[in-house]
């Protein structure tokens, strides 16, 4: 009776801390983020990977995968995803997998003022597997699983300040309809919606350079987050469309963290690595997380994009 209530005890603690994941590079995540960025993509197709290990000194690490697969433009100003994530945490194998599908609309105000607004909705389920978890007395439990729907929206704008400065911001709320994720059928534990607010500048400078300041803001009840950073990217060849970048970041009284990407033709990847600075950085020897992100972006044929009327032509781009 004893393990049980440890049991019972674990899975109640479990879903009062229960909080989203989060990523330091958030700026590339259509999931996460705002389900409005499919609007804003560099390209017509994106196809990207994203993965993060965190605690990894200090416990089994907790382990993060998302695979987008996104299409801006698809029917005249409208742009849909489908996206995958599967999240580990700790020895009891908690487990989050879910799917979502985004949709997003693209709307043109002005010559240098572009909105879009998104929205996204799936499935996810939970689940704690007791298998790999030794208690003092030998007593047999049954996994637990659970499903539960998700419903997000988001906005984005970007204005064109000049030649040089372009600006957006975005404001997202996700878990709408605030399910509930109890892993005890007779508890209710709903989800609380988490709010987003980010904005962003791309700054030319010297032909070839650009920076990017940026700040992210999420709450979730009482969990707050707060990034503040900047990224400065080189562009070697115009032509190939090939440059690196670097970044610094602060996240509030939790890490600081460092990026370095790298971009040839429709190929870019992003390496990121979390120094700890909180109340764990002791215990975890200042190590926090890393982040590993590849993506792959095409455009349409040629050929296709001569099949396309003229209405369609005069469709601005979006960056």
């Amino acid at each position: 009776m004893k393990t049980r209530f440890v049991i019972i005890f674990l899975i109640t603690t479990l879903n009062a801390k229960a909080q989203d994941i989060h990523f330091s590079q958030y700026k590339k995540s259509t999931f996460f983020t705002n389900p409005s960025f499919t609007s804003f993509q560099n390209s017509d197709y994106l196809i990207l990977l994203q993965k993060r290990n965190q605690w990894q000194v200090v416990a089994d690490p907790f382990s993060t995968f998302i695979m987008s697969i996104e299409s801006k433009n698809i029917v005249r100003n409208n742009s849909f995803g489908i996206h995958f994530m599967n999240d580990i945490a700790g020895d009891a194998r908690y487990q989050t997998t879910g799917s979502i599908i985004n949709y997003s609309k693209f709307i043109r105000y002005s010559s240098k003022t572009f909105f879009a607004f998104g929205l996204s909705a799936g499935f996810y389920q939970r689940k704690i597997s007791f298998d790999n978890l030794v208690f003092i007395e030998q007593e047999n439990f049954d996994n637990v699983s659970f499903y539960y729907p998700d419903i997000n929206f988001g906005l984005l704008n970007k204005q064109i300040i000049n030649n040089s400065i372009d600006l957006y911001s975005g404001i997202s709320l996700f878990h709408i309809n605030r399910p509930n994720q109890s892993l005890l059928e007779s508890d209710k534990e709903l989800l609380y919606p988490r709010l987003n607010i980010h904005t962003k500048a791309n700054i030319l400078f010297y032909d070839n350079w650009k920076i990017t300041p940026h700040i992210f803001f999420s709450n979730q009840n009482i969990n707050q987050e707060l990034i503040i950073g900047s990224e400065l990217h080189y562009l070697l060849y115009d032509d190939k469309n090939i440059f690196f970048g670097f970044g610094t970041n602060y996240r509030y009284k939790d890490a600081v963290y460092y990026n370095a990407n790298i971009k040839a033709g429709s190929f870019e990847v992003i390496l990121n690595y979390d120094v700890n600075i909180s109340s764990l950085k002791t215990a975890s020897n200042y190590n926090g997380a890393y982040e590993f992100l590849i993506l792959y972006e095409w455009n349409k044929s040629k050929k296709h994009k001569q099949t396309i009327n003229i209405k369609q032509k005069k469709c601005p781009k979006y960056l």
